[in-house]
């Protein structure tokens, strides 16, 4: 009778410490919930040409955190001497130790499993500050150099980074808990599954290309910033401004490298449309020589209105000179576009 009582006692400790490790760790203090986030930002990334970033994002979870679904559309624009539109969509499906992530443009979800070392802490190296009240929740502020989290039960209710007059800011408008089956089902589109492994290299790169997102790239950024005033012993007040360009160059790599691409493009697309709209008779006809104009110039802005109600007299002309002198005017800029080696250049080239 001993045997089994002792049998018995130690299968009743074992399964009690199990059950605490599992609740000390759980990734939230709350079984289920959903949370509804406006994302904004911006500043200035040139002399000539601002950003500005609006969007929404959504955070579902079930089972304490072990399953998880991240979605984000955000879109961010810049304007000033250069014009650029990006919006990009983000669905992450977090299910135990494994990653689902879905890629819109190419209609697949790539599948990783999450290493153990690479879970990390919302609030590593970040130092509680104060509480704010968000969304109607007291949550707890921690902060470090342009960084801002606000966590709730293990929530971010608030994430926000600055630095180098740029700006991410992404708030929880709407919280809600113990959310049903159907709001929890963190599903994702039904695209065929890839799966791809993570390999340690020893080889570095020279560059080190930044994320799409911006808020991964500003983290990025803030990342190394930090790095270097830790190492300097300084404050961002007084690094140099040809240090800060630098990193801004960075922040603009990607919109700098679609516009070198594009500018010639869309050029070209004007010429071809000039000499079609030469020839076309009738308002139809010189619709569809806009076609090609337009497929280039909706990757630049939102404006995709081109259209030509009469094709007569006096508006005829005034099409055609118009087309000319942005086609000279472009034509002028090409030389010094062809030679720009990042954003501040091609930015003095367009203003």
């Amino acid at each position: 009778m001993a045997y089994y009582f002792n049998v018995f006692y130690i299968f009743l400790f074992i399964g009690s410490s199990i059950l605490f490790a599992s609740d000390s760790e759980r990734k939230y203090e709350v079984p289920s919930a959903m949370i509804i986030y406006s994302i904004e930002g911006g500043g200035i990334l040139t002399d000539e040409s601002n950003i500005t970033i609006t969007g929404k994002g959504k955070l579902r979870f079930k089972e304490w955190g072990e399953v998880e679904l991240f979605e984000e559309a955000v879109e961010e624009t810049v304007s000033g001497a250069l014009h650029n539109i990006e919006t990009t969509q983000v669905c992450q499906k977090l299910n135990h130790k494994q990653a689902l992530d879905v890629d819109f443009k190419n209609k697949k979800i790539l599948e990783r499993q999450i290493p153990q070392s690479k879970r990390s802490i919302q609030t590593d190296g970040l130092i509680q500050k104060s509480t704010e009240r968000i969304a109607g929740y007291m949550c707890d502020m921690w902060e470090a150099e342009g960084v801002r989290k606000c966590i709730y039960k293990g929530m971010p209710l608030l994430i926000e980074y600055n630095a180098l007059g740029l700006s991410y800011k992404k708030q929880a408008v709407y919280i809600t808990f113990d959310i049903n089956s159907s709001l929890s089902r963190c599903t994702i589109p039904s695209y065929p599954v890839q799966k791809f492994s993570l390999f340690k290299t020893n080889i570095k790169t020279k560059s080190k290309r930044l994320p799409k997102v911006f808020s991964k790239r500003l983290m990025e950024v803030l990342k190394e910033i930090t790095k270097e005033l830790k190492e300097n012993n300084i404050s961002a007040d007084t690094l140099s401004p040809k240090k800060k360009k630098v990193w801004l160059e960075k922040m603009g790599a990607n919109i700098f490298e679609k516009q070198k691409v594009l500018l010639p493009q869309f050029l070209m697309s004007m010429k071809k449309a000039r000499v079609c709209l030469q020839q076309a008779r009738n308002w139809i006809e010189a619709n569809s020589c806009l076609d090609t104009v337009a497929s280039v110039k909706e990757q630049f802005s939102n404006d995709r209105k081109n259209s030509i109600e009469s094709w007569r007299g006096k508006e005829r002309e005034r099409v055609l000179d118009l087309f000319d002198s942005n086609i000279s005017l472009l034509e002028s800029k090409m030389k010094c576009i062809r030679s720009s080696k990042n954003i501040t250049d091609l930015s003095s080239c367009m203003q």
